[in-house]
C-alpha cells in the first residue's frame, strides 16, 4: 500500500485500502485507551471518581473492540484451504 501520507505526524492510510475502516476504528480505540492512561498518570492513589471517568472513556471503546473482534474470522474458511 503505497498511497498513504502523514498528517500532523500521524500516518494516514489510503481510503482505498481494504483495512481503511478497521484502521480508523482501531485508531479511535487506541485514542480512548491513551485518554484513560492520561487520566491516571498523575494520580498517586486510586479514587472512585477517577475509576468512573476511566470506565466512561473505555466502555464504548471496549464495546467497539468486541464488535471488531467478533466480526473477524476465527480461522481460514474451508473453501480457501481447498484452492
Amino acid at each position: 500500500m503505497s498511497n498513504s501520507e502523514r498528517t500532523n505526524n500521524t500516518w494516514q492510510p489510503d481510503p482505498a485500502w481494504d483495512y481503511y475502516i478497521l484502521w480508523h476504528s482501531l485508531h479511535h480505540i487506541k485514542a480512548k485507551i491513551d485518554g484513560a492512561l492520561g487520566n491516571i498518570k498523575d494520580e498517586e492513589y486510586a479514587a472512585l471518581h477517577v475509576d468512573l471517568d476511566i470506565r466512561k472513556i473505555l466502555e464504548p471503546a471496549s464495546e467497539l473492540l468486541i464488535e471488531i473482534v467478533d466480526s473477524l474470522p476465527e480461522k481460514e474458511e474451508e473453501d480457501d484451504e481447498e484452492e
